[in-house]
């Protein structure tokens, strides 16, 4: 019992020591520790060191890239090229945030959260409501009537199917202009554009006029088959690539760089509303496009100089078959 008391004794005085009420530095308590999660599908890419833009025999000597050395630091990236069947759920993810928008100011105590239960905080204006499940077949006549404009008109339909006009899925979101809101006040004198948005040095002007509004469309362009490879017979691939479910582990392809932009904001979003939002957990860092160095450095494999990531100069191993195929 002795033993027990002393040991209580010393955890008492080991906690009052370092606190902020001795007058030192010590940060703030009670902060929650963060470990890195690795991204479910995605590898660890360790920093390091290349020579940039070699690799390639340059037969006729044109010189036209010259070879650089660059430092890249420790990231993540995908384990494979994103698929159809996962830019897929971003697609329907915007198809059905538009139809409970819509559905909304039809029945909003079904589609909308007005209110916060546990504060009683009103939010305006309200966010959807995904726990309710979209009926597109209701029997209710006005549900029925609030979704007929997300289908293709009558005129543009054929053999009677009903379906979705992929021109109207846009997606809406909102970033902060980091690069504006850095640029120094050159406003006494220079030429710089946008000058009387400066932030910087005094950094009091109001952050509104620095945010950014996106909104795009997120539908593939399914025509790049036949658009990009004329000599091709690829009706097929335009027809049923992006939606039959053979293909839906294949890269998907005709998504413009903006649209893989706003893909990643929705992912991050995505992750981080069931971190914070559900778990109460600190949220991770944004997904992101890779850059040209940092692409370049993970397709090489550690292999510095070399054309491809296996080592050598050929495309095919001692049996004949291809070491890898390519992908668009």
């Amino acid at each position: 019992m002795k033993r027990l008391l002393i040991y209580f004794a010393l955890l008492l005085f080991l906690g009052s020591c370092g606190n902020s009420g001795s007058g030192e530095l010590t940060g703030v308590k009670n902060r929650k520790r963060y470990y890195q999660p690795d991204p479910f599908g995605m590898v660890y890419i360790p920093m390091g060191s290349y020579t940039m833009g070699i690799g390639d025999e340059d037969v006729l000597y044109t010189q036209i890239n010259n070879a650089k050395t660059v430092t890249v630091q420790s990231f993540y990236m995908d384990q494979t090229e994103v698929t159809n069947n996962e830019y897929r759920q971003f697609v329907f993810w915007v198809r059905d945030s538009i139809a409970r928008r819509i559905l909304g100011e039809v029945q909003p105590d079904l589609y909308l959260v007005s209110e916060n239960e546990k504060t009683g905080e009103v939010y305006d204006p309200p966010f959807l409501n995904w726990e309710t499940k979209l009926e597109w077949d209701s029997e209710e006549q006005d549900v029925r009537d609030a979704l007929a404009d997300m289908y293709l008109p009558e005129e543009e339909r054929f053999f009677r199917r009903k379906e979705i006009d992929t021109r109207k899925l846009y997606y809406e979101y909102y970033f902060v202009d980091l690069k504006a809101a850095a640029a120094k006040d050159y406003s006494q004198g220079g030429d710089v554009k946008d000058a009387g948005l400066a932030n910087r040095p005094q950094g009091l002007k109001d952050r509104s006029v620095y945010v950014r509004k996106e909104v795009i469309n997120v539908y593939p362009d399914t025509l790049c088959w036949i658009h990009d490879y004329v000599y091709s017979f690829n009706d097929p691939s335009t027809e049923k690539y992006f939606w039959h479910p053979a293909y839906d582990n294949y890269p998907v392809v005709g998504v413009t760089w903006k649209q893989a932009k706003a893909f990643c904001v929705w992912r991050t979003q995505l992750k981080n509303s069931f971190l914070y939002g559900k778990k109460g957990e600190t949220a991770i860092s944004d997904f992101r496009l890779p850059s040209e160095a940092e692409w370049e450095w993970a397709a090489r494999g550690g292999y510095d100089g070399n054309p491809y990531p296996w080592g050598g100069p050929y495309t095919r191993n001692d049996k004949g078959c291809f070491l890898a195929t390519s992908s668009l």
